[in-house]
């Protein structure tokens, strides 16, 4: 019966401790056998309601330590409720000047979290589309996941 209390103490320490209350929006999509195609889209559907609050856009990827270049890039797409587009081309370091992978993750994969834009406000209420396309010159690279993060606006170190 400890050990039962224990492990339900434990848990929920890390529950308590995992939440996080900036978090608006956080949410990947497998790719196709861990591989990022170019006619593999990725679409994110988020609900906005709050106009005031000002927010961060993070694109999230997870890949393998069999990526073969230092960079990533992806076309990000932003459809608002009222119609409105954006369209960007974002370049993602993977790896250092001198190899070494970065972001984190033990093993073979890894996590990079890149800051798409911060202080960002959603004027119209609504749901915005967001779309990832994967925009290198490979037809597909090695990464197993890719995501979206929303959070509350935070003053970044």
């Amino acid at each position: 019966m400890k050990i039962l209390q224990a492990f339900l103490f434990t848990a929920l320490v890390f529950g308590m401790v995992s939440c996080d209350p900036n978090m608006v929006y956080d949410h990947f999509e497998k790719t196709n056998d861990g591989q990022w195609s170019w006619d593999d889209v990725k679409t994110f559907k988020v609900d906005m309601t709050d106009t005031i609050t000002a927010y961060n856009i993070y694109i999230d990827i997870r890949h393998t330590r069999a990526y073969p270049k230092s960079n990533l890039y992806v076309f990000l797409n932003i459809l608002s409720p009222a119609g409105a587009e954006v369209r960007d081309t974002v370049g993602i370091d993977i790896a250092d000047e001198r190899g070494r992978w970065m972001g984190s993750g033990f093993g073979n994969v890894k996590l990079i979290r890149r800051l798409y834009r911060r202080d960002v406000r959603f004027a119209v209420p609504g749901t915005y589309t967001f779309t990832l396309e994967q925009a290198m010159r490979l037809k597909e690279v090695p990464v197993t996941d890719v995501g979206i993060r929303i959070e509350k606006y935070k003053k970044l170190k």
